[in-house]
């Protein structure tokens, strides 16, 4: 995985990028996304936080990939997200930076990945976010649980989904979101129980890797 020679500087590969996406970003978004990868590029030497660290490659693979959400989902949704497995914050936090007007919350097992999501937060001034530091498994296992419109996953092993209840949480008419690498098969797109309601398949500019990104809702 090679970028081009001659590129633009980091603010111009995501403005740049979310144009040739067809995504609407504003120049506000575009300031707080490079405070974040900032961020992380300083964090990720003591927390672990991605295996990628150039900051050209963190800007297409992390920060453009997170933004193909709303090729299937609108912008101004005010709609209530869980990012299961949320990581580094891709694709939750990003997604969050762009539309303020979701709440989101941010699940994952790794308690110093909820310090730096936290961290991140608080930088950026960010409302109307939570963090939930547990197993996935251990969440649909509690008995009390809130309800969203969305629930996202970006890089979640197809045999977790055995331990995923999701209509547990979903509000009626609530929507999952799955991202994939390249444009996957059938096998791995089936999704028991919920039907796919919109897809898209595509390229990230600069590296030209092939995404996929499908929304689904319960049968």
């Amino acid at each position: 995985m090679s970028l081009p020679k001659c590129l633009p500087n980091i603010s111009d590969i995501l403005s740049d990028g979310c144009e040739s996406l067809g995504i609407d970003v504003s120049d506000s978004s575009i300031s707080n996304m490079l405070t974040y990868l900032e961020l992380l590029r300083y964090w990720n030497s003591k927390f672990n936080l991605t295996s990628i660290v150039d900051a050209n490659k963190i800007a297409v693979c992390h920060f453009l990939d997170s933004l193909t959400i709303f090729k299937v989902w609108r912008l101004n949704s005010k709609a209530h997200c869980l990012d299961i497995g949320a990581g580094a914050g891709f694709p939750g936090l990003v997604i969050k930076i762009v539309d303020e007007s979701l709440s989101i919350a941010l699940l994952d097992k790794n308690p110093k990945r909820i310090v730096f999501l936290k961290l991140v937060a608080k930088e950026l001034g960010l409302q109307r976010i939570s963090f939930i530091n547990l197993q996935f498994q251990d969440y649909f296992q509690s008995h009390v649980l809130n309800k969203f419109d969305v629930v996202l996953f970006r890089a979640l092993p197809k045999k977790a989904m055995k331990f995923l209840n999701i209509g547990k949480i979903l509000n009626s008419g609530g929507s999952v979101i799955r991202m994939y690498s390249g444009q996957p098969d059938a096998d791995k797109t089936e999704f028991i129980g919920y039907h796919r309601v919109e897809s898209w398949n595509g390229v990230l500019p600069y590296l030209n890797l092939n995404r996929s990104v499908i929304r689904y809702q319960i049968d």
